[in-house]
């Protein structure tokens, strides 16, 4: 252990007698190496909980640990000391902590026998992180995908693990505490409750922290009032998070970072459509690759932390061609990924808009409290008349053409705001109330020119705000 100083000072039963060279008996040993060690680290709070196991040569009567935590980030708050071993035999008399010597406590123990006691310490320390990151491989027809996930984790605590079992967790834990009123007491300031409530915090994330492996629901913790003259307390926690292992046993010195492989899942089936939605992607044909975090996709074990991921995908010719590198979101298990890997020069993708025109246009005749279409013949020039209601008409033609020797799936979504009716003779249909949804195939090589026309009632004319759709040929329009 680098900075960390743990010793023991062995107390003979002679010091229980009012000897004068009593001095002599106290003898000061450092020990040895952990036994083992686990970390289990929880980026969300900046907190790592450390579990060391060490076996100590206790004598029978009065014996003293000393535990220093100079120039490491621990907290001293939390530091705990535990018996493994000769259960009932030892008992920790009191905690004490030198003033002359800063940084430093002792633990005072009591043993009923001479042994070599097993003993577990455990504190919360900060400075050490995590962070994912994947390593994607698809086949050459872009079917299936073989998936690596790794671990980089980052040391910055002042302290060395070595040899140390790593876990990490999944999730946050919010714990919101609102006060909505305080008594006027100056007896109470700020400091104390926030200590109070710095300590419940970890207390909290000390329980979460301590489970094995695995996927837990925690309800909202209930919490004793931090002080009697606060009003109300609302709680939030975790509704759910994930601890998993990292196969074997890590070395990770301070200051230093590892990259650890965490997983790795082949023959992941892989699902490849085409998208238009200017709103979610901008104004372009975006390819998407999705699959399910399932075991029917080799997954499904763990959820899949958020990081970046590096896609890259097998030739004919046998060679590796760079897809795209891209940044998801926590993925929980049986939840579906959906990948935007950017635009693909091989899609042609064009939007027309070939003909725009208006009619169905009414005025409002001031004078006489009137609506007359322009067009009903009985038309007069009044300057004092205005425009009260139309329709506008807008022909698209939307161009396609698939340069791959694959077939190709698009989907084109687009939301019309107001009345508005679409004319189509295509596979079209209402995704919401203001959107519709074109779906069509591209074989390989093939060109398409799909054509809709989009009627918006405007003014007087509208009725609703919702979209219809029409089934209707629609024609290249001719002037």
């Amino acid at each position: 252990m680098k900075f960390v100083k743990l010793q023991v000072i062995i107390i003979s039963v002679l010091m229980l007698f009012p000897v004068a060279s009593s001095a002599k008996n106290i003898d000061l040993s450092t020990l040895p190496d952990r036994d083992s060690v686990q970390l289990t680290i929880y980026n969300a709070e900046d907190l790592t909980l450390v579990r060391e196991t060490r076996q100590i040569s206790i004598r029978e009567g009065a014996n003293r640990l000393q535990f220093s935590w100079a120039n490491t980030r621990i907290d001293p708050t939390s530091v705990q000391l535990r018996f493994l071993s000769h259960p009932g035999k030892m008992v920790l008399s009191n905690t004490t902590y030198p003033h002359d010597k800063p940084q430093m406590l002792y633990w005072n123990i009591n043993s009923r026998i001479a042994t070599l006691a097993t003993i577990e310490i455990s504190y919360f320390t900060s400075g050490i992180s995590w962070q994912a990151d994947y390593t994607a491989l698809m086949n050459d027809s872009g079917d299936t995908m073989k998936l690596e996930h790794f671990v980089t984790v980052s040391n910055h605590s002042g302290e060395d693990y070595a040899h140390a079992e790593i876990r990490l967790v999944l999730g946050e834990i919010n714990l919101v505490e609102r006060v909505n009123e305080l008594v006027r007491e100056a007896d109470y300031r700020k400091e104390d409750i926030q200590l109070r409530r710095k300590v419940k915090k970890i207390q909290m994330a000390r329980q979460m922290l301590s489970k094995s492996a695995g996927q837990y629901s925690m309800p909202a913790p209930v919490m004793a009032d931090i002080m009697e003259q606060e009003k109300e307390i609302n709680k939030e926690s975790l509704s759910e998070y994930y601890i998993f292992s990292i196969e074997g046993k890590e070395s990770i010195a301070n200051g230093w970072s590892k990259r650890l492989r965490s997983s790795r899942a082949t023959d992941i089936a892989i699902d490849t459509t085409y998208r238009y939605r200017p709103r979610e992607y901008g104004d372009q044909l975006v390819r998407i690759l999705s699959f399910n975090n399932n075991r029917k996709s080799s997954l499904g074990e763990s959820p899949l932390p958020q990081g970046n991921m590096q896609i890259y995908q097998h030739t004919r010719l046998g060679s590796l061609k760079y897809i795209a590198g891209v940044n998801f979101k926590y993925v929980s298990i049986g939840e579906k990924v959906e990948l935007n890997t950017g635009a693909n020069p091989q899609i042609f993708f064009k939007l027309v808009n070939l003909k725009n025109w208006r009619d169905n246009i009414w005025m409002y005749y001031r004078k006489g409290k009137l609506y007359r279409r322009v067009d009903d013949g009985h038309i007069k020039i009044d300057h004092n008349a205005t425009v009260a209601g139309w329709n506008d008409h807008s022909i698209y033609m939307q161009q396609l053409k698939n340069f791959t020797d694959r077939p190709v799936k698009v989907e084109i979504r687009r939301k019309i705001a107001g009345d508005a009716l679409i004319k189509h003779d295509l596979n079209l249909k209402k995704y919401d109330f203001q959107t519709f949804e074109l779906q069509t195939r591209l074989d390989p090589g093939e060109q398409q020119a799909l054509l809709y026309e989009i009627q918006t009632r405007k003014g007087r004319n509208a009725k609703q705000k919702q979209i219809v759709l029409q089934h209707k040929q629609i024609n290249y329009p001719v002037w």
